[in-house]
């Protein structure tokens, strides 16, 4: 059954090519070798400086100073096809970004068939790279899931929040400075049926991970998602640690698999402002970037923002809906 929810679950696109030389290649514990790339952000005598570097590049340009998006994609998705996207979000963000591909996918098509287990796997490689390699600290680090990305993001944000059980470990919990999901959904079986639980056989359940989570927490989803219902999100929202709950970002007619452009400046407004309210205090040191937003941008998130409230706790606002 495992198998079979597997082959109908992960979908890779034809691969597509990127320049070689930005290829970071990673080795996972489960002996799988997948591609990555990283972007630089960087703002200096007010000129910004947003591209891509090759490997022998990355530990040169300051990784460990501001904020790093572990960007996790969608199915159907490799670098090649996110990279124009991933470079939007640095930009428009001012973060450094490093995207991975799964075991199965883009340039590692060759690598074995993808899983939930290698998705894992995949994710601790790409984190491990950026904590151990690069030295970001775990706080600069926030995890951007998009749809498919959202199960291995959880998974990770619980992971690195969580005690060591080993009372004789050096290591502590560390977690993650943000989590970002982007179109989540509850777990694989419930997109197709509300189950009520998470039965046998079931990938990626998010909905049980959440509870768990230790990390500031956003959803972004759209009202007429077809793949991913809009009330996953919701009931996702619900199992997050009320402390760790952040405003989240639901658009409405936003369909699953792009950001239409007209809805482009307030979707960055609003993750800037959870990068600002519950990322950026956290970190520490020199080399923070300057991170607000234009305000341009903020103008035109107030002419098109519309608020419906759906709250009974006296006014403070639980559900909110971007309209256009």
């Amino acid at each position: 059954m495992g198998d079979a929810v597997s082959t109908l679950l992960f979908q890779p696109p034809p691969p597509s090519k990127l320049k070689e030389h930005k290829i970071v290649w990673l080795k996972t514990r489960r002996g799988t070798k997948i591609p990555g790339f990283y972007i630089s952000y960087r703002r200096q005598g007010g000129v910004e400086n947003c591209r891509s570097l090759a490997a022998s590049e990355i530990r040169d340009s300051g990784p460990s100073q501001g904020i790093t998006l572990l960007y996790s994609h969608a199915n159907a998705e490799d670098l090649g096809s996110i990279y124009p996207w991933c470079k939007f979000l640095s930009k428009m963000l001012q973060v450094n970004l490093f995207a991975y591909d799964y075991t199965g996918y883009g340039m590692a098509f060759d690598s074995g068939p993808p899983s939930e287990e290698h998705c894992y796997a995949d994710i601790e490689a790409a984190y491990d790279f950026l904590r151990n390699t690069l030295k970001v600290p775990s706080r600069n680090i926030v995890l951007y899931g998009r749809s498919l990305g959202s199960g291995p993001s959880c998974y990770l944000a619980v992971k690195s929040g969580q005690t060591p059980t080993d009372p004789d470990s050096e290591e502590h919990a560390e977690p993650v400075g943000g989590l970002i999901l982007h179109a989540p959904f509850m777990s694989v079986f419930r997109v197709v049926l509300e189950t009520g639980c998470t039965l046998p056989g079931d990938k990626f359940p998010n909905v049980d991970l959440l509870p768990f989570v230790a990390s500031p927490t956003i959803l972004v989803h759209g009202t007429n998602d077809q793949i991913v219902p809009f009330n996953h999100s919701e009931r996702l929202f619900e199992a997050i640690p009320e402390k760790f709950r952040a405003r989240p970002i639901y658009i409405e007619g936003m369909s699953h698999n792009n950001v239409h452009s007209q809805v482009r400046p307030l979707f960055c407004d609003r993750l800037a402002e959870y990068l600002e309210e519950h990322v950026w205090p956290s970190i520490e040191g020199v080399g923070r970037q300057s991170h607000s937003m234009s305000k341009v941008t903020r103008r035109i998130a107030e002419a098109v923002d519309h608020e419906l409230d759906y709250s009974e706790d006296g006014g403070h606002k639980t559900r909110e809906v971007i309209g256009l």
